[in-house]
């Protein structure tokens, strides 16, 4: 069989801003394979059958070197679809994504390089193509590894984990919102997640606040989000406070026929339709300034994407929602990553980066600690990061999935913690 070598050319790109990408330069940063020695380097491409067979035995010296210590990154840089030397936006923004988490991540294993650790990286291209990441899940770079970060898209995931040879490498979803069980790998640790922990910690955060003589509203929408955040919610509030007074509606009428003059109404709600919040928002105003009615708001975790400013009253229902997000932005490790992010990217770090970040210092420490046999610790030792939070479970079908999501209540003009 043809033995495969990839080039990866991780990109350094020039941006104006976060938002607003500029032509720039797509280059190798040297960065070298392995993290705290300088005698591993990511593999070049090659051409002639003898250099291959050099390269090969290279590779099977330096897994043997970093035993346990061999992490391969499957990110859809997409390189492969770059022409000629000009870089343009779309190939920024194709990149983006991957670029982001890939940069975080090797920050965080250079902090780990700094208190003495060492890993060998193999970074590779999954192109977000089927049949590459079907190629790289048999190929011995990845056969060699000890842990497996990526790919990112769904698609991609269940490719290349139908065709992963070694089923005992912990192979991780780092971005993915997908329920676990939509890919059915029991080796995949789901790090974003699932809409069901959202739900869950929205229906504890319910239970939590209610006091008797409250009133609990479910305001159902048609909207595909209202939907799917809404579907067991009731259940589960009911599961979290047996006592609760719940009521399930589908429109401003009905909601008006079940308020409660006596006690706070919780109204909750998964719309992320404008036209379906404005539509709430309003009747919600005009109970108030009857004078009888009080309340309490609960939303989707998208909310913490759009911009309440238009409606002045908004703060006073205190709005409840859920984030995979941890970030502290004011926190003094926080300004250092932006910091270190900055001096050596030249760009400040997305929410990805921050992903990448944590993902690196969490399982790159579990290694330290343990070398081998991962899966065995993940239920076991929960971690709160810069951005993210992990607290898994487990199942035989479908892996690890995360239920670490936290609260932000609706302050001033933003979502924050609470």
């Amino acid at each position: 069989m043809k033995n495969f070598v990839f080039l990866v050319v991780i990109a350094s790109i020039l941006f104006a801003s976060s938002c607003a990408p500029k032509r720039g330069v797509l280059r190798s940063p040297d960065y070298k394979g392995n993290v705290g020695s300088n005698d591993a380097k990511i593999p070049k491409e090659i051409d002639d059958e003898e250099t291959a067979k050099d390269n090969t035995a290279e590779v099977g010296k330096r897994s043997a070197k970093y035993i346990g210590r061999n992490i391969s990154l499957v990110l859809p840089f997409q390189l492969h679809q770059i022409s000629g030397e000009s870089l343009m936006d779309a190939d920024i923004k194709r990149s983006a994504l991957a670029l982001d988490f890939y940069q975080g991540f090797q920050l965080g294993l250079d902090e780990l390089a700094g208190k003495g650790s060492n890993f060998y990286v193999n970074v590779l291209d999954s192109k977000d193509d089927d049949f590459q990441n079907a190629t790289l899940a048999q190929s011995e770079d990845v056969r060699e590894a000890s842990l497996i970060v990526g790919p990112v898209y769904p698609k991609e995931i269940k490719t290349f984990g139908a065709n992963l040879v070694n089923k005992e490498i912990l192979q991780i979803n780092p971005l993915a919102a997908t329920m676990p069980t939509e890919f059915n790998l029991p080796n995949l640790v789901s790090l974003t997640p699932p809409i069901r922990s959202h739900i869950n910690a929205i229906a504890l955060e319910v239970a939590r606040q209610y006091t008797p003589g409250d009133i609990v509203i479910i305001y159902n929408t048609s909207d595909a989000d209202g939907k799917q955040f809404l579907n067991g919610m009731l259940s589960a509030i009911k599961q979290a406070k047996p006592a609760a007074e719940i009521h399930s509606v589908s429109s401003t009428a009905q909601m008006n026929e079940k308020l409660s003059a006596t006690g706070a109404n919780l109204i909750v709600t998964g719309t992320t339709d404008k036209f379906q919040i404005k539509t709430l928002l309003g009747n919600l105003d005009l109970k108030v300034k009857e004078g009888y009615y009080s309340f309490k708001l609960f939303g989707h975790p998208l909310w913490s994407r759009y911009d309440f400013d238009v409606y002045p009253s908004f703060s006073t229902y205190m709005p409840t929602i859920t984030s995979e997000s941890h970030l502290r932005n004011w926190s003094t490790k926080a300004k250092a990553f932006r910091e270190a992010y900055y001096a050596q990217f030249g760009v400040n770090p997305s929410d990805n980066s921050y992903k990448g970040y944590d993902a690196a210092i969490y399982f790159g420490g579990l290694i330290d600690k343990y070398n081998k046999n991962l899966q065995d610790h993940l239920i076991k030792e929960p971690f709160s990061g810069l951005y993210s939070a992990y607290k898994f479970k487990h199942n035989d079908t479908w892996g690890f999935s995360n239920d670490a999501v936290s609260i932000q209540v609706y302050t001033g003009n933003s979502f924050d913690l609470r």
